[in-house]
């Protein structure tokens, strides 16, 4: 930058350098130690990148942690200024099944690439959502947050944010993708009907709009376990099941002919291609409507509309 400068600028300039990143480095060092880590072992660090087509908000994810029974909840923003099909306020919903403890521990990503982590940049890239396979102890950093005793059993995960490393150990992990400002557009209830009665209610918080599709979990009234209910009725009616998964309660239905959604003034919300349930017991139930003729869709989901126009708006 200063290639017409004399020599002994350029050395005042280096040393100035110098000095303010360990200025900045400052803070690192009164937590992991003075002295830069050495001498690494080799060796291989055997993992999957969940993080493929999205990732967490680069500059300010503003992680949420909440303990659910036994399972952790991770709410953070996306990254949308990478991934085109994300827009601001797109967030996701992590949910770490069966968590034994967790560590979200204040190493950022230049402390990572100094070597203040028990691995480094080349064994385990910086800036992503990994499951670690082998290669890498259970050994969390503090702090440590137990929700449970026993590790047995437990899939290792580790997330690398901009300020803060995180990182698990639970049995699974569920993805759910939103975007805060639709859900709190939602503000409709919908009725959802079987065989003319009333079964619960339902905002239809989430769309594929191009598809005219719209879903929602469903809030039941009185029925206490609706994986048993919904796989009773389908095999007495004769409704292929095209996953049933008795372990975690999941199930998956072709299209229920007598399923039904009704708005609050008696108006169904009907599809051309009917309603089916799909969801497991931990994550709730949701109803889709699938194929809803425009122009009525954007009359009854202008906010689904909206923020499927918004995702394409640079484009």
């Amino acid at each position: 930058m200063l290639k017409h400068a004399t020599n002994h600028i350029h050395k005042r300039c280096a040393s100035f350098k110098k000095n303010r990143k360990r200025k900045k480095l400052s803070w690192i060092n009164k937590i992991f130690g003075t002295k830069k880590v050495e001498g690494i072992p080799t060796r291989k660090i055997d993992y999957i990148q969940i993080t493929k087509d999205w990732n967490a908000d680069p500059v300010s994810p503003e992680i949420e942690l909440k303990v659910d029974g036994i399972d952790l909840i991770m709410d953070i923003y996306l990254n949308h200024f990478q991934f085109n099909k994300y827009q601001e306020g797109d967030k996701v919903k992590i949910r770490f099944k069966n968590c034994a403890k967790y560590s979200l521990n204040t190493c950022n990503d230049e402390g990572y690439s100094y070597g203040q982590y028990r691995t480094n940049h080349n064994e385990l890239p910086w800036g992503e959502f990994y499951e670690i396979k082998s290669g890498l102890d259970k050994e969390l950093p503090n702090p440590i947050e137990k929700i449970q005793t026993s590790n047995s059993d437990r899939k290792h995960f580790i997330f690398f944010f901009k300020d803060e490393t995180f990182e698990c150990l639970a049995s699974d992990y569920y993805l759910d993708f939103y975007n805060e400002k639709v859900l709190n557009q939602c503000k409709k209830n919908y009725n959802v009907v079987l065989e003319g009665k009333e079964i619960g209610t339902s905002k239809l918080e989430k769309a594929d709009a191009p598809m005219g599709v719209a879903f929602g979990l469903i809030e039941f009234n009185g029925i206490e376990t609706p994986y048993e209910f919904f796989k009773e009725y389908c095999l007495k009616n004769n409704i292929v099941i095209n996953t049933d998964d008795p372990e975690f309660e999941f199930i998956d239905t072709k299209v229920i002919s007598e399923l039904k959604v009704l708005r609050q003034d008696g108006l169904e919300i009907k599809g051309v291609a009917g309603n089916a349930i799909t969801g497991m017991k931990n994550e709730g139930y949701e109803i889709s409507i699938l194929g809803i003729s425009y122009p009525f869709y954007e009359e009854e989901f202008p906010h689904h509309v909206e923020h499927y126009r918004n995702m394409y708006k640079s484009e």
